[in-house]
């Protein structure tokens, strides 16, 4: 696990047993969390440090960040399966978290996450356009 760990699957309402269902393998494990991740810094990115926000560790991490995660992590597995049914408690979670996301990302809800560091202007480089001169001769 990359970002998550073991406990933070069980701490959240995931029974280990529909845990080890779901996943193939530990690999599809690590690959449906690299896939949540990404996912997550796609609306992220935008105004926080999503490497500073994903390499945290232990209690440093969001907990509202966590449970979304393990959500959108749940589904895709829930969608990797041959049945390919996913129970409906899933996709309300899963709509939850892209909710979340989306909130986010508008700027209508702010988590407390590290944030992208200010970046000074460069003075060398200025905007603007050049002097309107008149066409007449």
């Amino acid at each position: 696990m990359i970002f998550l760990t073991d406990d933070d699957f069980v701490q959240y309402q995931v029974r280990e047993a529909v845990l080890n269902v779901l996943k193939i393998s530990t690999s599809s494990l690590d690959v449906a969390e690299l896939a949540a991740i990404e996912q997550a810094s796609t609306y992220l990115r935008t105004r926080y440090d999503v490497v500073a926000t994903f390499g945290a560790a232990g209690a440093a991490r969001n907990p509202l960040l966590i449970m979304y995660l393990i959500d959108l992590i749940i589904y895709h597995l829930h969608s990797n399966t041959a049945s390919r049914v996913v129970p409906a408690e899933r996709v309300k979670r899963f709509d939850a978290a892209i909710t979340f996301l989306n909130g986010v990302n508008g700027g209508g809800l702010l988590p407390d996450l590290p944030l992208l560091p200010e970046t000074t202007p460069d003075p060398l480089l200025r905007t603007g356009t050049n002097r309107k001169y008149s066409k007449r001769w």
